[in-house]
């Protein structure tokens, strides 16, 4: 929440009271840093100002000290791998260029629009650096400010372009809360009136672009643990920082890992906002910290698998078991989708057997069922079957029993399952001690089955 004070020098404070807040200070933050301005924080004052939010720290400013010119140097230093204009200058330093320097500088010209409008008559050759240098010097600003309003992973991808330092806007200038003034908004409000619709902005939200994670990443996130300023500051600080130091991951997969070793500053239930480049509002989770306890037990398990599904998805199992951890979702799903895949043609079945094995473990430890004695019967008999089923010179039914098994679990059809293990056993002459307890409550302890069915192989497929 934004509030206008009356405290010795200062007149503005900035309280963290919801995600839009908080990351308009961190942003903030960084500014007045960079700058070397002074500013206070709610916590550190031991005199308050008089109309504060308590429970909530904050910062308290003043507003002059917010101006577009400095706003625009910010940003230009802070975005600066993406000024393509600072890019173009670096190449100019230089006293002699060659064929390939002179076709990157026309090339980048070429690459923003605002520079094409700059240098429309203009190439250059080599020989003309000084009209290139004086030119986006005399027109820094208009070039910097249209860079990264036009930003698709810059400040387009968080606010709407046409309303960078503007004030009393009539909507929320962030995208997915900024509403078309042009169009009809009757919609928007109780009975259908747009009277008594209400939206807030502040000129303070043109800051959250700075807040959120490496903009390299086309999705980027925020981490809103808001209990004071300090934590917001070192938090993202820290969690940005991960990031970048992760490779070789998507960007979901990169977010998994750097929670998972995120225990020197996230040590209770965090939210956490993220922004995609493909879509045109924001998004939250809620870290709480016994899922976040669950997803660190990971930490030392080999989940790597890839499959090709369609040209639209593949099937990541790091992602899919990292995921349902922090949604606390069960694995029963992507469990039966790895027996399924053990029947693909190319699939490397012993090492499709080994992740379903260590997944079906996990399951049953999120459960916190105790039948892990259970399941190493289960996986027992399973590889018991196997052996007794080519001892018979029946090993093609070994394939079958596991189809049929696998089958009637995705159909989740228990009475079936119950009867294709006890048509096994009867076939094969076995007692399987774990079946009574699939018997008493198959809903509930479906991973049994699971365990049996992965157990299923031919000795050739054991050493694949």
């Amino acid at each position: 929440m934004k509030t206008k004070i009356d405290y010795f020098d200062y007149d503005t404070l900035l309280q963290p009271t919801d995600w839009r807040f908080a990351a308009a200070v961190v942003g903030l933050c960084k500014y007045f840093d960079y700058f070397g301005i002074v500013y206070k924080v709610l916590y550190d004052v031991e005199e308050k100002p008089d109309n504060y939010i308590h429970g909530f720290d904050g910062i308290i400013y003043k507003s002059e000290d917010i101006t577009e010119e400095k706003y625009l140097e910010f940003a230009e230093k802070y975005f600066e791998k993406y000024m393509t204009h600072k890019n173009i200058l670096n190449i100019l330093e230089s006293q002699e260029f060659s064929e390939e320097q002179i076709k990157l500088v026309n090339d980048l010209v070429k690459s923003k629009t605002v520079l094409k409008g700059l240098f429309d008559k203009i190439k250059f050759d080599g020989t003309n650096k000084d009209i290139f240098i004086s030119t986006i010097e005399e027109n820094r600003a208009e070039i910097i400010k249209n860079i990264f309003k036009n930003g698709n992973n810059l400040y387009k991808n968080y606010c709407n372009e046409r309303l960078i330092f503007t004030e009393d806007n009539s909507t929320c200038r962030l995208r997915g809360y900024n509403v078309d003034k042009d169009r009809k908004t009757s919609n928007l409000g109780f009975c259908f009136s747009k009277e008594s619709f209400e939206s807030n902005d502040i000129l303070e939200f043109d800051f959250i672009p700075f807040a959120f994670s490496n903009s390299d990443m086309r999705e980027t996130y925020f981490v809103n643990n808001n209990f004071s300023v300090k934590s917001l500051t070192q938090t993202n600080y820290a969690f940005s920082n991960q990031l970048s130091n992760t490779e070789n991951k998507d960007d979901k997969n990169k977010l998994m890992l750097v929670l998972q070793n995120s225990k020197d500053y996230i040590s209770y239930d965090v939210e956490i906002i993220s922004k995609s480049q493909d879509k045109a509002y924001y998004e939250t989770f809620f870290v709480r910290l016994e899922r976040l306890k669950k997803l660190r037990e990971l930490s030392g398990k080999s989940l790597n698998f890839v499959k090709k599904i369609n040209d639209d998805y593949w099937f990541n199992l790091e992602k899919e078991v990292y995921m349902r951890c922090l949604n606390n979702v069960l694995l029963d799903d992507v469990i039966l989708m790895m027996l399924k895949f053990y029947f693909d043609d190319n699939a490397g079945k012993g090492y499709i057997k080994s992740r379903t094995d260590m997944l079906i473990d996990i399951n049953v430890s999120w459960k916190g069922n105790e039948i892990m004695d259970e399941i190493k019967s289960a996986k027992s008999c399973g590889f018991l079957t196997s052996k007794k089923l080519i001892e018979m010179k029946s090993s093609n039914k070994i394939n079958s029993y596991k189809q049929k098994i696998i089958s009637a679990l995705c159909a989740h059809d228990y009475d079936r399952a119950k009867e294709i293990i006890l048509s096994l056993s009867a076939y094969v002459g076995m007692e399987f001690s774990f079946f009574y307890t699939f018997l008493e409550n198959a809903e509930e302890n479906k991973d049994l089955a699971f365990a049996f069915a992965s157990a299923l192989i031919e000795v050739s497929s054991k050493n694949n």
